[in-house]
């Protein structure tokens, strides 16, 4: 109806009604309907949020990736995504390998082409990813570091709630 006020209310009445209901669920132990009733619940409390308020973004972009942490299958989609992202990322700068710049613009040829660069290039950002960090390459410039630095910080975060997840669906059923 155009009733921005209106609109606000009634999301409110529908999280409180998701909440009762996903209480009631969790009593009964039905994990599967309580993880649906979360995620309805956390997309009503984001839809009364100011359009572009920081929160309401962080809030869709949760959503997107995690599913609020209900969605096993956009954990590993994103996971998979800012692997992706990133040995792509750092193809552009570059990293030291074997005394060799690994990158789509180093030392390719010497190296065995470009399979082999795009290869050792996602091998390297699963590795930082996973927080593992072998040493064996290592980035070059500040845009390596960077990336470096967030990926890490993304991965273990990503594999926190991933196990969260699986913890979640495991335990529930």
């Amino acid at each position: 109806e155009g009733n921005p006020e209106k609109a606000k209310e009634k999301y409110k009445e529908a999280e409180d009604i998701y909440r009762a209901l996903k209480i009631s669920l969790k009593t009964q132990t039905l994990g599967d309907d309580v993880g649906k009733f979360f995620e309805r619940e956390m997309i009503v409390r984001r839809k009364q949020m100011s359009r572009f308020a920081p929160l309401r973004i962080i809030s869709k972009l949760a959503h997107i990736t995690t599913g609020y942490g209900e969605k096993v299958g956009n954990i590993f989609n994103t996971a998979i995504w800012v692997i992706i992202s990133c040995a792509l990322l750092y193809g552009i700068e570059g990293v030291s390998y074997r005394g060799y710049i690994l990158g789509f613009f180093g030392d390719v040829e010497q190296l065995g082409g470009m399979l082999f660069v795009i290869g050792n290039l996602f091998y390297f950002s699963v590795v930082v990813f996973s927080t593992v960090g072998f040493g064996d390459i290592v980035p070059i410039g500040p845009l390596g570091k960077s990336i470096m630095i967030i990926e890490g910080i993304v991965g273990g975060l990503i594999m926190a709630i991933l196990i969260i997840a699986l913890y979640k669906q495991l335990m529930d059923r």
